[in-house]
């Protein structure tokens, strides 16, 4: 069984690279509300920043974060009891968003045809990503166990929803996540969460995710419901994840509780119901005798708009007293000291777009589709940010050429490597992989940089 601390270890050994060529832009001088106010009503992909408020990942690497602790699938599947089993599954989903701390840079859009692979020894699983659709704007990905997916399949599609308030931008990424543990036969579905850009006019931007994620183990009907906490004034927590599994009967049998910044707990239903309690009678007891608030707002406590302020976080949270039996499913890797430098990027998102020589002479060719070949991506990271931005707007006018020529010609886009089908149990149209992408065949890759 891995473990969090040996995972991190893992990970800093292997790693080729630990900061990018060059550190971030400064924004000090960018207004990011003169820019969105002309954005209201459109999709997200279709929201043009400058390339300043970029970082250098194009949203198919970022994505490929999610599945950095993929490891817990691997524990998922070791599991006899499927108890246990949703438990991990559960810690593997809040997870898959906890890189995104402190990381307000948007990713480029993909381009149509364009594609993202990690494969790394050390790490236990296979990834591969397309972007499917332009209009509208489709990601697909597969991520699998080393053995081919023999053990598990992880996969599904993104379409990033966006809709404007005056004071903040909601992301809502669309699109069913599928899970199969192949030796259980089980099929595990459940969606993104929502999250939430605050400050967006005035002030510094804040993000929090919130809403309910379901997890359904459609096999033997057990399921996992996870609250993702708005922010709370009155108890000053930020981040928070509460959630329970329920077996086939419907009947809760454990408690989930943690931050997805910091860690997952899962705890003993009996336990986790008086851990509740205790909670709802700490944040009353706050909230009747307020501590001064460490800001520099000069907004009171009684009048502060929320959106116009930035969240005053109790760090007295981080002493959980959990109760003695619980079990630590998950625990994040350490932020390294100088991310802040480098978009807050965590020691694996380092190396997504890394391709050295040593790459190249020891990994198999990558199609010419891969991001890793933008050169607008590739010319920000190392620092060009003019040169970047000419590039962007090179590839963005060569794609709308070619779409142009595809409609002349009444043609269709084909995606190389996935293709549409109803899900065999919820009847959604989903994104699956046509298997031929691991056999290496580049001959008929498109020409799109």
């Amino acid at each position: 069984m891995t473990s969090s601390d040996s995972f991190y270890s893992s990970l800093h050994k292997n790693a080729q690279r630990t900061k990018l060529p060059v550190s971030m832009f400064d924004r000090s001088q960018i207004s990011i509300w003169s820019i969105l106010k002309q954005c209201i009503g459109k999709e997200l992909s279709k929201i043009t920043m400058p390339i300043a408020w970029n970082e250098p990942l194009s949203f198919l690497q970022r994505f490929t974060e999610n599945v950095l602790y993929s490891y817990l699938l691997d524990k998922a599947d070791e599991c006899t009891d499927p108890i246990m089993r949703m438990q991990y599954v559960s810690a593997f989903v809040v997870s898959s968003i906890a890189s995104n701390i402190d990381r307000l840079s948007k990713p480029f859009n993909p381009l149509l045809g364009e594609t993202y692979e990690f494969s790394r020894d050390d790490l236990p699983f296979r990834y591969v990503s397309e972007q499917v659709s332009h209009h509208p704007p489709v990601s697909a990905f597969i991520c699998e166990s080393k053995d081919g997916g023999a053990r598990w399949k992880f996969y599904g599609s993104i379409l990033p929803k966006a809709k404007f308030s005056v004071k903040n931008m909601e992301v809502n990424p669309k699109g069913l996540l599928t899970l199969e543990l192949k030796r259980h036969r089980e099929v595990y579905t459940w969606e993104s969460v929502t999250c939430t850009i605050h400050n967006i006019v005035v002030g510094r931007l804040w993000f929090e995710y919130h809403g309910t994620v379901e997890v359904v183990n459609h096999t033997n009907k057990i399921k996992a419901t996870l609250h993702f906490k708005p922010y709370s004034w009155t108890s000053k927590e930020l981040h928070k994840v509460e959630g329970y599994i329920t077996d086939s009967h419907k009947r809760k049998v454990r408690g989930l509780y943690g931050y997805w910044t910091e860690a997952l707990y899962s705890i003993d239903i009996e336990h986790f119901e008086s851990f509740l309690k205790q909670q709802k009678k700490d944040a009353k007891y706050a909230s009747k005798n307020p501590q001064p608030r460490a800001t520099s707002s000069a907004s009171s406590a009684d009048n502060a708009d929320p959106d116009e302020d930035v969240p005053d976080v109790d760090i007295s949270h981080e002493q959980l007293n959990l109760p003695s039996n619980s079990l630590t499913l998950w625990r994040i890797i350490p932020k390294l000291e100088y991310a802040d430098q480098y978009y807050n990027f965590s020691i694996f998102t380092m190396g997504l777009n890394e391709w050295s020589e040593e790459n190249r002479k020891t990994h198999p060719p990558l199609p010419p589709t891969d991001a890793r070949f933008r050169p607008d991506i590739r010319t920000m990271e190392e620092g060009n940010i003019d040169k970047a931005g000419e590039e962007k707007n090179r590839l963005e006018e060569k794609q709308r050429q070619v779409r142009q020529a595809m409609e002349k010609r009444r043609e269709e886009w084909q995606p190389r490597w996935f293709r549409p089908t109803k899900h065999e149990i919820t009847g959604q149209e989903v994104w699956v992989s046509n298997e031929k992408y691991w056999q290496r065949n580049w001959s008929n890759c498109p020409d799109i940089y």
